[in-house]
């Protein structure tokens, strides 16, 4: 496409980044923009290891946008609202650190304290300052793209719609309206305000994406709104040296992965196939289970390495991705049996199950069958699917998956097949732009 058919795009949310699901899946859809067309407005807390492979302009929604209540203001970093040079000494600035004892009483009594009374909702708020719309008045955006995940975005993307009057497009990449709010005090009434709020925001949007097809379908009887969705594509060129074709396992030991987010959600259910590979190795077994995380959750790490199983990996590159999992001899996807879990990840498909399927190792997915990745690798018999919450049935699947090589042969020639004809990056990031181009003009 000729590069004057690309409008100017203002993306709020997350960064472009190669460690979280958002960052992925936004660099991979949007790599061919134009740099010089595409511009990140976020705030400090989430505006570290970003990319400029993609996008170089970043505005930092800093003291002069981003507001906290008082005495709420005086345990908050400060940061610099405007533009942010990206070098490799900004990228490092804001790599979260080992919590002290201020990240403990934080993450441990203040956080879980303000979230049960509710002070979360509207504990700070973010507002067009005056930098912030000379600088937008400079760039002159064509075009919004959301990804929100609270109150507080939802309200500052309606501020940003009224103020620009431009074409706007949200992308939800989990189901987290209905996690909300389902604890606390006022519950019900943060549910009932920030629903309304929510709809109040939908109503602005002249493009509708999910994450799923399960999302769409979902969105579309609750919101009564179109969706289409948007997955994290693959390129496929990147993939394919590394694809698995070799299936015998190592007399040495199995080599089985997890790779990707720890926390809300996931806890429970690695903890649990932790258990059931330890069990198997008092048996005879020779398992090591293996961690490659991002996670900054010491708390969730230190649980984990008390299973002998356990190997925790060093952090990697994005680009080593292909190279880790193809040398997996099985990879995991595993989310939480309680409510909460399942209500957040329902209708979401981690960033890292198309990369799963294109590496072509055999996949082993925990999860209710509720979530949409188990149905949708169950239907596809792309992976080996434990739907129920039972160790026992985990640890036969486990069993069965390391016993019959036939087996995993066919889960990955399934999966591989699937991901080429679905998940192509070429394809899907073409008809992707596409839809914003169109709705831009």
């Amino acid at each position: 496409m000729v590069k004057n058919n690309y409008p100017r795009v203002l993306i709020f949310g997350p960064p472009f980044n190669n460690f979280t699901g958002g960052g992925i899946t936004l660099s991979n859809l949007f790599k061919g923009w134009p740099k010089d067309r595409v511009a990140v407005a976020s705030t400090g807390h989430v505006l570290f290891k970003i990319t400029s492979d993609i996008c170089d302009t970043y505005y930092l929604l800093g003291n002069e946008e981003h507001r906290y209540l008082f005495p709420f203001n005086l345990l908050q970093k400060p940061f610099p609202s405007g533009l942010m040079s990206v070098n490799n000494d900004q990228e490092e600035k804001y790599v979260p650190r080992k919590k002290g004892i201020r990240g403990v009483l934080v993450d441990g009594i203040f956080r879980p304290a303000i979230y049960w009374l509710g002070i979360v909702h509207f504990l700070s708020k973010l507002d067009l300052s005056s930098n912030f719309k000379e600088w937008l008045s400079v760039y002159q955006p064509e075009i919004l793209y959301f990804q929100i995940s609270s109150r507080e975005d939802i309200l500052f993307s309606i501020k940003l719609c009224d103020y620009l009057k431009i074409p706007s497009v949200i992308h939800m990449m989990d189901d987290w309206p209905s996690t909300i709010s389902n604890k606390g005090l006022f519950k019900k009434f943060w549910k009932t305000k920030i629903d309304k709020e929510l709809k109040m925001q939908l109503d602005r949007m002249d493009l509708y994406l999910s994450i799923s097809h399960a999302m769409t379908s979902e969105y579309k009887s609750r919101y009564k709104k179109e969706f289409k969705a948007f997955h994290n594509p693959v390129e496929l060129e990147a993939w394919h040296p590394f694809r698995k074709t070799e299936f015998k396992l190592s007399s040495d030991h199995v080599n089985i992965l997890y790779s990707g987010r720890i926390g809300k959600g996931i806890t429970e259910s690695l903890v649990e196939v932790a258990n059931e590979i330890d069990a198997i190795n008092l048996a005879g077994g020779k398992i090591k289970f293996y961690i490659q995380s991002y996670s900054s959750d010491f708390k969730v790490r230190n649980t984990l390495q008390k299973n002998d199983c356990i190997v925790i990996n060093p952090t990697a590159a994005y680009t080593d991705l292909p190279r880790i999992f193809s040398q997996a001899d099985i990879l995991i996807i595993a989310n939480d049996f309680d409510e909460q879990g399942i209500n957040f990840l329902k209708y979401s498909m981690p960033t890292k199950v198309t990369e799963y399927m294109i590496s072509g190792t055999p996949i082993l997915v925990y999860a209710p069958y509720e979530t949409a990745v188990s149905r949708f690798l169950d239907v596809n018999e792309c992976a080996c699917c434990v739907s129920e919450h039972s160790g026992e049935k985990l640890q036969t699947a486990i069993k069965y998956m390391i016993d019959d090589e036939e087996y995993r042969k066919k889960l990955s020639k399934n999966a591989v097949s699937l991901a080429i004809e679905l998940f192509d990056a070429n394809k899907v990031k073409q008809e992707f732009q596409e839809l914003l181009i169109n709705i831009a003009q």
